[in-house]
């Protein structure tokens, strides 16, 4: 509320450009004013007080130099005291008060002045007495900041109104001090609201409870910085409110009529404060230990929780933990093991040797000790747990935690002391926290292993998918009499699934589909290999059948046992009068012929399953003459057991009405309207095998000139 009513700004830009701007104003105030009391009482040998508007002028100045002084001060501490108190800041703002002072007193007394009732003898005295009057209220202002800063964060339900009533006090001891020069009785006055400001301040000062989250080592620093603040205020309190005599006292006065009243109170107010820091620090000591134990566990939880959250190395946080947890719990050393299927594996240590550590897996009641404890568990004396322990054992104590992944014990974190009873019951809670992060953390990072995994062996069946699309053919041959055209749906990312358009040594053209055993990367590696077979026999094949034994003959015996490939050819002349079929064990084909349906399932057994002399003879060539409209469909058995979510295969029929209604010179018609039926069928569901559609129509010769291409013109891919 107080920082939106002055609109002060938030952002720290904002807040330093501000700061420049006010402090090159107060500094140009400060030229001003020097200069004017240069002339002054310099060039006209006179006092500022020998006219009252010089005296009011000068005062003017001196008040616009002050104002500059709070606004910075203000600045300071409304961006530097933004949410809480912290170690930081208040040791930095008592470091800077306290040199400050110091500094202050030190200039006074080394430097030569001449200042006789108001006037300035001379010009290095003009300059020392504006320097010293603007340092005094510069320090006395920002120990205000200081003190307003702590009561308004650390406030109560009266702060505010405390803090208004001193800064009347304040007002008041000042218009008292201006005044006594006529009227002494007012000095009594003065020290009544000087006494009330002190009583003020007391009841102010309440929660000072920050100090107990603080470190041992800091409340030593702190205590130091306070008595040296307290110090530093009471000498410049006694200064500015007794030493009129005194050089910093003058400077003051001079700067403004009886100015220095002010800081002589305030920095009472701030040696008050600094005596009830000082007794709040000490109350604080005895229980630094706990405090010290307690942020250190807070702090190691901590850390432990950002290297998890950023290291996926199990071995450099393994390494972390076991470092973490010997320093929290003041150990001798500490390791961890964990538990593969060769036996147990050191992977980090701390002041022991891995070795020795493996050793102690020989005693039996150590290593049973270790890794069959289900809970955590505390040994108070190992003597105590295990009968017979071995002389070179150095472990006394100890603190096991089992580390769980999956609810599977797959490791032990070991926290071990060289005397007996050397960790206490809050150890186990702390170490017990400690196995739990290990644990999410070992779960964490074999998520990541498997992601990396799985990230690597998805850019690999890319690849792998990207090379299977490159093995099937980008074109297929048409003429005014035939029309071709397939397509390939892999159930996973690749798929054994294959298609091509073959050229017979005779010259002329026809159509394979096959499908290798089984599905994935393997199946794929297969199609591979029967593309660049396919590629070398077919010059040299006669026919369908002939092109199917060559390829056995290549095959058998080269693939692996319970695998195999079922494959149908088809062959076609440019003027498509008959079609040539052999079939070695694959889906029978679906053809049309003169307006009846029918299935052509020519005999054959699969490749690579019996030799050439039983597959030669069981192989034949089927010729089927045709006429223009007719159809033949060749189909993977991903098509004839597509299912839907009732895992209920599609009916042959549905294949077979599909065939008899289809009317259309375009093959890709064809693949288009037998997906949909299957699609249809499918309602959604995902294809557990691959599925693949050839199709080949025979078309009348008024076909469209833009699918006319010669078939002895193309070459297979």
């Amino acid at each position: 509320m107080f920082r939106s009513r002055l609109r002060l700004p938030t952002d720290d830009q904002s807040r330093r450009t501000m700061q420049t701007v006010i402090v090159v104003a107060g500094i140009a105030f400060a030229v001003i004013r020097a200069t004017v009391v240069g002339l002054w009482c310099l060039l006209g040998d006179r006092a500022v007080s020998d006219s009252l508007v010089m005296e009011l002028v000068i005062t003017l100045l001196s008040d616009f130099i002050i104002v500059s002084i709070i606004g910075v001060t203000i600045l300071h501490f409304a961006g530097r005291y933004r949410s809480d108190l912290t170690y930081e800041t208040v040791s930095g703002s008592l470091t800077t008060y306290t040199l400050a002072s110091l500094a202050l007193l030190l200039l006074a007394a080394i430097i030569p002045h001449d200042v006789n009732e108001g006037r300035i003898g001379d010009f290095l005295t003009l300059i020392s007495s504006n320097v010293i009057a603007i340092g005094a209220f510069a320090i006395t202002i920002a120990l205000a900041g200081f003190l307003t800063s702590i009561l308004l964060l650390r406030r109560h339900r009266l702060t505010k109104v405390y803090l208004f009533i001193q800064l009347a006090i304040i007002l008041g001891i000042w218009l008292v001090s201006a005044l006594s020069v006529t009227a002494q009785w007012l000095t009594v006055v003065s020290a009544t609201l000087t006494f009330a400001g002190i009583v003020i301040m007391l009841l102010n000062i309440r929660r000072l409870n920050w100090l107990t989250t603080i470190t041992l080592d800091r409340k030593v620093r702190l205590l130091w910085l306070t008595v040296c603040g307290a110090f530093a205020s009471i000498v410049l309190s006694i200064m500015f409110g007794f030493g009129d005599e005194t050089y910093v006292s003058a400077t003051v006065n001079l700067f403004i009529r009886s100015g220095s009243a002010v800081p002589a109170v305030i920095n009472l107010f701030g040696f008050v404060f600094f005596i009830r820091l000082l007794f709040a620090i000490i109350a604080a000591l005895p229980n630094s230990g706990i405090v010290d134990r307690r942020s250190n566990e807070v702090d190691a939880l901590a850390t432990l929780t950002r290297l998890m959250t950023k290291s996926t190395d199990v071995s450099s946080l393994l390494a972390s933990v076991t470092d973490h947890a010997m320093r929290v719990c003041h150990a001798h050393g500490a390791w961890c093991e964990l538990y593969t299927e060769t036996g147990v594996d050191v992977v980090a240590t701390q002041l022991v040797h891995e070795n020795y550590v493996r050793s102690l897996h020989h005693h039996r009641s150590i290593h049973r000790l270790i890794t069959t404890a289900d809970q955590p568990h505390l040994v108070e004396s190992l003597s105590d747990e295990v009968a017979a322990v071995d002389p070179t054992v150095v472990m006394k104590s100890m603190i096991i935690v089992p580390l769980v992944n999956d609810h599977r014990r797959t490791g032990t974190l070991v926290v071990f002391s060289t005397v007996d009873f050397g960790f206490e019951q809050d150890d186990l809670k702390l170490l017990t926290a400690f196995g739990d992060t290990v644990s999410v953390a070992l779960d964490q990072a074999r998520l990541i292993e498997a992601a990396f995994e799985k990230e690597r062996m998805q850019k690999e069946i890319d690849v792998a998918r990207d090379i299977q699309a490159s093995l099937l053919p980008r074109t297929a041959p048409t003429s005014t009499r035939v029309d071709v055209d397939a397509v390939t749906i892999p159930a996973t990312d690749v798929g054994g699934d294959y298609y091509d358009y073959i050229k017979f040594a005779s010259g002329t053209w026809g159509a394979i589909i096959a499908d290798v055993a089984g599905k994935g990367v393997p199946a794929a590696l297969y199609m591979a290999t029967l593309k660049g077979v396919v590629l070398a026999e077919m010059r040299m094949a006669t026919g369908p059948a002939d092109l199917l034994r060559r390829i056995n003959a290549t095959l058998h015996g080269s693939m692996e046992r319970h695998t195999y490939i079922t494959m149908m050819c088809v062959e076609f002349h440019e003027d498509c009068r008959y079609l040539r079929i052999a079939r070695a064990g694959h889906t029978p084909a679906v053809i049309r012929r003169g307006g009846v349906t029918d299935i052509v399932a020519p005999q054959g057994l699969a490749i690579g399953i019996v030799g050439s002399d039983i597959f030669d003879r069981t192989i034949e060539d089927v010729v089927l003459a045709v006429e223009p409209g007719d159809v033949c469909l060749l189909t993977t058995d991903g098509v004839t057991e597509r299912r839907d979510p009732d895992l209920v295969e599609i009916e042959q029929e549905r294949i077979l009405e599909l065939v008899q209604r289809v009317v259309s010179d375009s093959a890709t018609d064809v693949v288009r309207a037998t997906q949909h039926v299957l699609d249809d069928h499918g309602r959604g569901a995902e294809p557990h095998d691959d599925i693949t559609i050839v199709a080949i129509v025979v078309r009348n010769e008024t076909a469209t000139a833009d699918k006319r291409r010669s078939l002895t013109s193309e070459e297979p891919s």
